[in-house]
């Protein structure tokens, strides 16, 4: 049966009940991801959903890439905030999880042992994700010059659903590496092999809990641009797209331990202990 609130829910409970020791980690690169979305892409693609469904391929892949010709420096920016950030984020997440400590001391001393691996994983990700953003674009501009009027909005939106799918699905499959690395000490190659044993156990489950806040947060996004082109609301919009990424950066640090301990069956020491057990 597939039921992916158990890490859904677990990944929320314990990002808000430890939202004031994490969310300090996800503050710049949340913001510099925001500051290299291309609101006029995105705009534009938003008016001609709506009215011709005429689309150009570089508003396509503007609107899935951050390297764009105005917000590439902010883009750069956000990647070495992630390299900085996370392996710090990663190691306060599991040291609470692992021992039950939730301090910020010994956070720093886990940016030598994390930096690499989450390097490794970072690269390998956003290799992965430019790729399916250059291969996307293409496909729903080709749909575009097939189709015209709400035709072709109807099947580029279909298509841009599957696909983000897809990613996701890909996603999953990642999901679990940089835990399995961390925390077994393998090396990157059993690590993700090891973390693919792991997920397979609840692939669909796994599947959900990693596309479905990105689903929520694309909508989110995409109906808070179409109502700024009502007006010039950048700012608002700006400040609440960056809220979206701070919260699905905080949501998937979240779930990649959360995900772990549960498949692996290990304690969680942060966890109340069950006076009967």
């Amino acid at each position: 049966m597939v039921d992916p609130v158990k890490y859904i829910g677990g990944a929320l409970r314990y990002m808000f009940k430890n939202f004031i020791f994490i969310f300090v980690f996800a503050l710049l690169p949340s913001y510099f991801l925001a500051m290299s979305v291309d609101l006029e892409s995105l705009a534009r693609l938003v008016r001609g959903f709506f009215t011709d469904g005429d689309f150009f391929f570089y508003d396509l892949f503007f609107m899935l890439s951050p390297f764009n010709p105005s917000g590439w420096p902010f883009a750069i920016a956000c990647g070495v905030c992630i390299l900085i950030c996370m392996p710090m984020l990663l190691g306060l997440i599991e040291k609470h999880m692992r021992l039950g400590i939730r301090t910020f001391k010994g956070v720093f001393g886990r940016f030598d042992c994390n930096f690499l691996a989450t390097c490794v994983v970072t690269f390998v990700f956003f290799a992965v994700y430019e790729v399916w953003a250059l291969i996307t674009a293409g496909l729903l501009y080709a749909e575009s010059l097939l189709l015209a009027g709400i035709a072709s909005s109807v099947v580029v939106l279909i298509t841009l659903i599957g696909l983000v799918a897809l990613l996701c699905y890909g996603a999953s499959f990642l999901l679990l590496w940089l835990p399995c690395r961390l925390l077994t000490g393998c090396g990157y190659m059993e690590a993700l092999r090891y973390s693919n044993q792991l997920v397979a156990k609840e692939r669909g489950n796994l599947f959900l809990a990693v596309c479905l806040p990105v689903a929520a947060g694309l909508v989110l996004d995409l109906l808070v641009v179409g109502l700024s082109s009502l007006g010039n609301l950048n700012i608002p919009v700006v400040l609440t797209v960056e809220l979206l990424v701070l919260l699905l950066f905080l949501y998937y640090a979240s779930l990649m331990f959360v995900a772990y301990f549960a498949l692996t069956g290990e304690e969680r020491m942060d966890l109340p202990r069950n006076p009967a057990g």
